[in-house]
């Protein structure tokens, strides 16, 4: 069981995706050459290139440490400007996310507000270690706040994300839990061999802290950008059992998210056998103020589709979709994040559904 079937119409579940269904025809009308390729619902922005944790299995690690670059950050300047673009071009949403910890750009307070106030919604992924006060009440005007925690025990929380933050992290979650009106709260947790003994009782102080969501899968160390790239052979049985540990503690007001449809039987990642449909229903800018292709392909030049200084320059392009068309999943990228959205686009295509039959 992945969430209960109460709350199986969740942020997490894969299936929202059929609701992007207009989307979607009008981007494969655009892979055709029918019709232009409409603004992303979202993007995913990363202010700035560095990170105060040393998490073993991070998914940035390739251009944070085995080929660092010099820290880059984007200015106010830049941070208002592309707000202000994403929000005229008819972006609905955006995401302080990867290529380090958002929270660390010194420009970003204030941000968040302009980005609301602009009409769109906000979502952030963060350590939680670098959050003054001022800025946790800013971050509330978000959607969600996921917090990457792993673990609510100090030792564990040290061995595999590197420092002795875990205290401060749970003393910012419990502040921002307490002072939220809307916004979900989201403790998000990796199984690794590491957690898994304590991740029940992560839960528990989870729910004690009076978060919204708990959200629990398996890591994924089989990623072709991660030199030491291995699949883990967890205890299926030990797992599962954590997970329904984790699924009693359930209430109206605290969801368990066991997230495991991306993986196959034994956890790990499942291949890739479809084609990249979906991808521009999001844009990456990364630090660089570039536009890359999608989420898990940061900083490759061979999935950039231009420079972000404009806001939309090169989006729809022919280079753009080229790109997208000379992609192949199976042999070029490792857990697609979009992998369920390429097989309902997949779908339509085909019309297996037969939706003119309700």
């Amino acid at each position: 069981m992945e969430w209960r079937n109460t709350f199986k119409y969740n942020s997490f579940n894969s299936a929202k995706g059929l609701t992007y269904f207009e989307h979607y025809k009008k981007i494969l009308g655009w892979m055709d050459g029918k019709n232009e390729l409409p603004p992303p619902i979202e993007a995913s922005l990363d202010p700035i290139s560095a990170c105060n944790n040393r998490c073993y299995y991070c998914n940035s690690q390739r251009y944070l440490r085995e080929h660092p670059v010099k820290i880059q950050r984007w200015g106010r300047d830049y941070l208002i400007d592309i707000l202000c673009d994403l929000s005229q071009w008819g972006v609905k949403a955006w995401c302080w996310g990867g290529g380090g910890e958002s929270t660390l750009n010194i420009r970003l307070p204030g941000m968040t507000k302009i980005g609301t106030d602009l009409g769109m919604e906000c979502g952030i992924i963060t350590n939680g270690v670098a959050l003054s006060e001022s800025l946790m009440d800013e971050l509330l005007l978000a959607r969600w706040i996921g917090i990457s925690l792993d673990s609510a025990d100090p030792d564990v929380y040290r061995k595999v994300r590197g420092t002795d933050d875990c205290y401060r992290v749970l003393k910012n979650i419990s502040y921002l839990a307490n002072h939220r009106t809307k916004t979900d709260i989201c403790v998000k947790v990796l199984v690794l061999p590491e957690t898994i003994d304590n991740i029940v009782q992560t839960c528990q102080v989870a729910k004690q802290l009076g978060v919204q969501d708990f959200h629990v899968r398996p890591v994924d160390l089989e990623r072709k950008d991660f030199k030491a790239g291995q699949a883990l052979s967890l205890d299926v049985a030990k797992v599962q059992d954590v997970f329904a540990q984790c699924h009693e503690m359930e209430t109206a007001d605290f969801h368990v998210y066991t997230v495991q449809h991306k993986y196959d039987r034994n956890f790990h990642v499942q291949r890739n056998e479809f084609r990249c449909l979906a991808s521009p229903i999001l844009a990456q800018i990364c630090t660089d103020k570039k536009m890359y292709v999608c989420v898990d392909h940061r900083l490759e030049e061979r999935f950039c589709i231009g420079d972000a200084y404009d806001g939309i320059k090169g989006w729809g392009s022919d280079r753009h979709r080229e790109i997208v068309k000379s992609i192949n999943p199976e042999k070029e990228c490792a857990r697609c994040t979009f992998a369920e959205y390429n097989r309902q686009c997949e779908a339509i295509l085909g019309d297996s559904m037969c939706r003119s039959f309700p």
